[in-house]
């Protein structure tokens, strides 16, 4: 694939293209360092030599920049109009007193003291309003805060859990009886299931709707991501609830309700916020970089009844669908109908994919997709998806 690279929120591919998105974005610079000192008819100046093609440019970044000068120029002219109605007004008053060569009579100071009035009246409503909103960012703020903390404290002691209980198995050459670990048998509509793998027993008698574990590492060794992976018949549950079923902005990470992990399905697909703060899958959109790519390329996904891992393919940007529309829709990709229909979701996903991994699947491979929210466009949606190591 072309290089690709995104300047001022914009996509630019190949090097002629993203060398004349550069080159835009230089006069823009440029022109944007004169603007603060102009004043509205040079910008009205500068926006008519926009718009007749007197300033040129070669690439979208353009029109965006005239977008802008006209959207300052419309504040400005508002801002105008507002001045000269009160100039309008304090003429008119003045006028009318150098007339009557008295102080204003009953009318205008009535008037005035309206006027005055509803000043103060307008007065006291922005300052309501203002310390209204900066109570409500504060409250907010420490509610988030404190959710954070109890969604962070609870990931780690799960996985505290996980980790000693793994430990235990290891030690005790795999028995997988614990004492606080019953039943290690479970049942989904009423067949039985495979055995849990030990390091998950405690943690899905804390909440049985567990699935899995997900964990990516990071370079120095540390978990990038790692997070319990919880599955409901309901895919809008965990987008508000955390782990105890508590009321949690952050949510969960959590497999799709159509998803089967015991068959498995040929592709499993978790979900997971975009948090600003990098929690679940905040950080997720770090893979358009092809170098943190390189150094991430292995992804850890343990159902609660087998080990995986998995290795990246793909990593793109798309959007939510309408659902008459006929192209591809990544979130709807769970199980092929044969060879043809696995590869022509390959090839979908190919063609949308920000760089080359050199990864491919054929059909019978799994595969694993994680889903998050993307901001640089309305319902915008980041992927990555891995196809398990064997």
């Amino acid at each position: 694939m072309g290089k690709i690279v995104i300047i001022e929120g914009r996509k630019f591919e190949g090097d002629k293209e993203i060398a004349a998105a550069n080159a835009d974005k230089a006069a823009i610079d440029k022109i944007k360092a004169s603007m603060d000192h102009m004043s509205l008819s040079e910008l009205k100046l500068l926006s008519k030599k926009l718009h007749s093609g007197r300033i040129n440019f070669g690439t979208v970044l353009g029109k965006d920049f005239m977008e802008e000068v006209d959207s300052t120029i419309a504040s400005m002219e508002r801002k105008q109009k507002t001045t000269d109605e009160k100039v309008e007004v304090r003429v008119s008053s003045r006028k009318k007193v150098q007339q009557t060569g008295t102080i204003p009579d009953a009318d205008l100071d009535a008037q005035a003291r309206k006027i005055l009035e509803q000043q103060e009246k307008m007065r006291k409503i922005a300052l309501f309003a203002s310390l209204f909103v900066a109570a409500a960012s504060i409250l907010y703020i420490a509610i988030y805060n404190i959710t954070k903390q109890r969604s962070d404290s609870t990931a780690d002691l799960l996985g505290n859990i996980r980790d000693q209980a793994a430990q235990e198995a290891l030690l005790g050459n795999g028995d997988n009886t614990q004492d606080s670990a019953e039943p290690i048998i479970h049942y989904v509509d009423e067949e039985e299931t495979p055995d849990i793998l030990p390091e998950y027993i405690d943690i899905y008698n804390k909440n049985k709707r567990l699935i899995g574990w997900l964990e990516i590492a990071d370079i120095n060794g540390e978990p990038f991501i790692s997070y319990p992976v919880m599955q409901t018949t309901d895919n809008e549950y965990y987008l508000k609830h955390g782990f105890n079923q508590e009321e949690d902005v952050n949510g969960c990470i959590f497999m799709d309700c159509d998803c089967d992990a015991i068959k498995p399905s040929d592709n499993l697909i978790l979900y997971g916020h975009h948090m600003r703060s990098g929690r679940m899958f905040g950080n997720l959109v770090k893979y358009e970089d092809y170098n943190f790519y390189q150094t991430h390329r292995i992804i850890r996904f343990d159902t609660i009844y087998e080990h995986g891992e998995y290795e990246v393919m793909f990593a793109f940007r798309t959007s939510l669908k309408y659902e008459d529309d006929i192209s591809f829709k990544y979130y709807e990709f769970i199980d092929a109908n044969g060879p043809e229909e696995f590869n022509s979701y390959m090839n979908e996903m190919a063609e949308m994919a920000l760089y080359d991994t050199g990864v491919t699947a054929v059909w019978g491979d799994h595969l694993l997709t994680l889903s998050t929210c993307d901001y640089q466009e309305d319902n915008g949606r980041f992927a990555v998806v891995a196809r398990r190591i064997n």
